[in-house]
């Protein structure tokens, strides 16, 4: 009933809505193609400088934290078609970049795809939404320890879960089969990359991986969507912590992503300034304290 009466205001229309929102889209993200490729070479980086005995391990180990904690983010814009943009011609970028960006943290680009559409279509629903089990937890550090269920589908509900979309959708199952061979791949990888360099695996790979994908649950699941209900315009909220919003892969603007998927991640900031009257008017979480320009610090609410 909310919807439809904004519908019939001509302001806040939503096809007006609609018609702004999409003058952000199209464009190809060279950013996330830039942050895919160059912090994988940069960890390459970092394994030859500790084998050469050029920085202690101790250094690469922080390193490669810094590094691998932003393998993730130029998958997730591949996933949603970000790194081709409109030229369809370029839609491979989407997967070899993705899944160049994914090595360091060793997951498929193509489980992690299949499993956040399903995300997107059915976000807090505990029946069907894949997060839901780190997202909708008391406290963060459940988040970070759920979310490890989730990247190796160890979780059993997860599994449940998986195994009911599989049934449903041959697209998501051929992703997911097509995926297990690229996890099977990787966990091969370490385990030979162990056998010769067993400390360095451990301290420049394993551990590292292990804590960002814990740090990533928590600020790409929990914290935009804990304790919210279903519903386009209810089920993801603006937050802060008082961290630089770069260094939280601007998650604490996460609901312009959910709004909509395709504005690219570095167009979030624009798109949400432009469409800041429709935010506030649909009842948004946080909306109403957004400051007039999003600048990269700290998204600091009035």
């Amino acid at each position: 009933m909310f919807e439809k009466n904004l519908n019939q205001h001509d302001n806040f229309d939503i096809d007006a809505e609609r018609l702004l929102a999409r003058t952000f889209m199209g464009r190809v993200e060279w950013e996330m193609i830039v942050i895919g490729l160059g912090q994988f070479i940069f960890w390459i980086g970092i394994w030859f400088s500790v084998l050469s005995g050029f920085i202690p391990l101790w250094a690469g180990f922080f390193l490669s934290i810094l590094s691998i904690s932003f393998s993730y983010l130029p998958s997730h814009a591949g996933q949603h078609g970000h790194l081709s943009g409109k030229h369809k011609s370029l839609k491979w970028l989407n997967a070899v970049v993705g899944q160049i960006s994914l090595i360091p943290l060793a997951q498929s680009h193509h489980i992690l795809k299949a499993i956040h559409m399903k995300h997107h279509a059915y976000t807090n629903n505990p029946e069907r939404d894949p997060d839901y089990f780190h997202t909708h937890v008391d406290h963060w550090w459940q988040a970070a320890i759920n979310t490890h269920g989730q990247t190796g589908i160890g979780d059993p509900r997860l599994q449940k879960m998986v195994e009911m979309f599989m049934e449903e959708d041959e697209k998501f199952k051929s992703d997911i089969e097509r995926g297990t061979v690229y996890s099977l791949i990787f966990f091969f990888a370490q385990m030979i990359t162990a056998i010769y360099f067993p400390l360095e695996t451990l301290l420049l790979w394993w551990v590292p991986r292990k804590l960002v994908t814990s740090y990533l649950g928590v600020i790409f699941s929990h914290q935009p969507h804990k304790s919210l209900p279903q519903g386009r315009y209810k089920d993801t909220r603006f937050w802060v912590n008082g961290i630089p919003r770069f260094f939280n892969h601007s998650m604490q603007i996460h609901v312009m992503h959910h709004m909509y998927p395709k504005i690219c991640h570095f167009d979030e900031p624009k798109a949400i300034e432009a469409l800041k009257p429709f935010m506030i008017a649909r009842g948004i979480p946080g909306a109403e304290d957004l400051p007039d320009d999003i600048s990269y610090k700290s998204l600091t609410f009035k």
